[in-house]
């Protein structure tokens, strides 16, 4: 396979031994073209292995005798980081090369002195890079690569002032790599202004649901939505499920609901310090909780292949954030299930999903409890 041929046979062995046993497409169609130093904007739904897409080239045009940062990647969440740094990690075991992560949440003397300790390969948030840039800690100039990675949940999260301060400070001839699960005119605006001449490569229908996640929605008051949701869980009785919630205050409401009736379930929010949060992900993806519920941005960059089903208790109030929670379940081809609840006065908004997305979503049968 051309994919392999390209690679060189440490990498190949490293892939083997990592279990990856073929590419993804995004990954075949986007190799050649990181390799050639091109500039590449990639579309591509979520579960279909963007992060090993750039990981894989990123790190065979690394030089493990530079000491200087050659790559920045940057994240909307810190999840996201430390899942990107992970996947780095991984396909580096069999090389000298050293990648650090920056984030918020954890002390910034940490970072300061793994980044003063050398490092090849930096991940992190934007916040948190623009601060460190500001110490004068994180220099750029030697940078060849950037990769911007869930652009699309960067621009929600507002961090488009951070990545124009970010990308000022790599002056040096460079490529950007911009990936994206969704594509809109703000991807588009970014790439216009950040990329040159990118090469355009998207996999599957763009912005359209996961084919492998069976999507329907069922009718239920405020008062019955808890519920609803300790019904379909009894009912699907799946490995893992992820539930959704518009407001840190309502993921606290229905976590407090579910235990009380019984339920091993644990919550996902932005009040939590990031030992908190790295706690829960650990029992969630071990399977000791089963059930998560969280918001969209603390959710943001969750990579668990094993969530069967997820419910939206909320409808989302961005319609792009309902292709990003349903692509939670039916990752790398598997089957999936999603179910959004919807209050009488919302079937407008559901209805609204339907013809922006073009499809059309199955009516359970409404469970009153």
């Amino acid at each position: 396979m051309k994919y392999y041929e390209l690679l060189t046979p440490e990498m190949q062995a490293t892939l083997k031994s990592a279990g990856y046993t073929a590419p993804t497409p995004i990954q075949e169609q986007t190799l050649e073209h990181i390799l050639a130093k091109q500039d590449l904007l990639g579309i591509a739904q979520t579960g279909t292995g963007k992060t090993a897409a750039f990981a894989v080239p990123l790190l065979e045009k690394t030089f493990s005798d530079n000491r200087k940062i050659q790559t920045l990647v940057l994240c909307p969440t810190r999840e996201l980081v430390l899942q990107t740094t992970e996947v780095f990690r991984k396909l580096s075991a069999n090389l000298k090369i050293r990648i650090v992560s920056v984030y918020g949440g954890q002390p910034a003397g940490i970072q300061i002195r793994a980044l003063r300790a050398g490092a090849q390969i930096v991940v992190g948030t934007p916040g948190r890079v623009k601060d460190l840039i500001n110490r004068d800690v994180l220099k750029l100039k030697n940078v060849r690569s950037v990769v911007l990675d869930e652009a699309d949940e960067m621009l929600n999260f507002g961090f488009l002032p951070e990545i124009k301060s970010i990308l000022a400070n790599v002056i040096g001839e460079h490529q950007t790599l911009l990936f994206a699960a969704t594509m809109n005119k703000d991807v588009l605006g970014v790439a216009q202004q950040f990329q040159n001449d990118p090469v355009r490569v998207e996999v599957g229908p763009c912005n359209e649901p996961i084919e492998t996640v069976k999507q329907s929605y069922m009718t239920a008051s405020e008062k019955q939505k808890s519920g609803a949701v300790k019904s379909l869980i009894s009912q699907e009785n799946p490995r893992l499920a992820l539930v959704f919630c518009n407001t840190r205050r309502r993921v606290k409401n229905l976590q407090k609901c579910l235990v009380e009736q019984g339920m091993p379930v644990s919550c996902l929010h932005g009040d939590m310090s990031q030992s908190q949060r790295d706690a829960i992900m650990n029992t969630f993806r071990k399977g000791q909780t089963t059930v998560l519920v969280a918001t969209d941005v603390a959710a943001r960059g969750i990579d668990v292949n094993n969530i069967d089903l997820v419910i939206n208790y909320d409808i989302p109030d961005k319609m792009e954030s309902y292709i990003h929670r349903i692509g939670r379940t039916g990752r790398a081809g598997r089957a999936g299930r999603a179910c959004t609840l919807v209050c009488p006065q919302d079937r407008q908004k559901i209805m609204a999903i339907e013809r922006r997305f073009r499809i059309k979503l199955t009516k359970e049968q409404d469970i009153f409890c």
